[in-house]
């Protein structure tokens, strides 16, 4: 598998662009940009963008079963409609000062499967459920900055970028996770994987900070696919268009030099030779 040189699909000055998915009913990438407490909306067919700004940092905007979409801000998740009204669902850590939300992913049953990150770097995160109803739960502690997530059945492949690792759990009865090991554990120094998206081959497509890739590794662990996109720093990946047969690759610009020459917070496209799987929705 070769796939084609990354190309700017979309000019954009995302500060920290991140958490894409394609919008399959509308044709529609959606992805956040967290500093400026956006939701970004772009039709590539039309050309046409919109975006909803919300109160605080947005760190996810998944969508809903019955329309509108799952937002997570600082320490609540909330719904957000199509008309822009927004209603807190549920607070997620809201007693702890040394963590913030991140990313997330639902699963089959529509449950919100979303991490928390520590700004100060330790162990002071965790993985959370949100249910429909407004409850939450927390099922796995002692994270440094959870993020990218993605269900393959019942295997969940779950990025820690604090430490630097891409982690494999088993789910059991209920939220119940059981820890497989590490799919892949990079060296902080100079590669952080972010976000990740699954293709229909079972493979994983991984964002990597500081390296300026995206990486493709197999189910065991082997690095399949290397892409160097032209920025440092992207920040996520999903996979869109009518045939979700192309990558898109969100990207963050906030920490360069003002007179930096790369594309950052631009989105990226690259054909990557194998298609992805649908979102899955939020069933609240």
């Amino acid at each position: 598998m070769t796939p084609a040189a990354p190309v700017v699909a979309l000019a954009s000055a995302d500060l920290l662009g991140e958490g894409p998915w394609w919008d399959e009913r509308t044709g529609t990438l959606v992805r956040v940009d967290i500093r400026a407490r956006a939701v970004r909306r772009w039709h590539p067919a039309s050309g046409s963008t919109a975006e909803t700004v919300l109160p605080d940092e947005v760190s996810l905007a998944l969508p809903r079963r019955t329309g509108g979409l799952v937002v997570t801000q600082v320490d609540r998740v909330g719904l957000l409609d199509a008309d822009g009204r927004l209603e807190d669902l549920v607070d997620v850590e809201a007693t702890n000062p040394e963590t913030r939300l991140n990313d997330g992913a639902c699963d089959d049953d529509g449950l919100l499967w979303v991490g928390t990150y520590s700004p100060r770097m330790k162990p002071d995160a965790g993985l959370h459920v949100v249910r429909p109803d407004g409850s939450a739960e927390q099922v796995l502690d002692g994270l440094v900055a959870s993020n990218g997530l993605a269900w393959h059945g019942d295997l969940l492949y779950a990025v820690d970028t604090g430490r630097a690792v891409v982690d494999r759990y088993r789910r059991g009865p209920g939220t119940t996770l059981r820890p497989l090991g590490p799919l892949v554990e990079l060296d902080p120094a100079t590669e952080l994987p972010d976000g990740i998206a699954l293709d229909r081959e079972g493979a994983v497509w991984v964002a990597v900070l500081k390296a300026g890739e995206v990486r493709r590794y197999l189910p065991d662990g082997r690095v399949d696919v290397v892409v160097p996109v032209p920025v440092t720093s992207p920040t996520s990946v999903a996979f869109g268009g009518a045939g979700l047969d192309r990558l898109f690759v969100t990207s963050s610009s906030y920490a360069l030099p003002p007179d930096h020459a790369e594309p950052a917070g631009s989105v990226l496209e690259i054909r990557p030779g194998v298609r992805g799987v649908p979102v899955r929705r939020f069933a609240g």
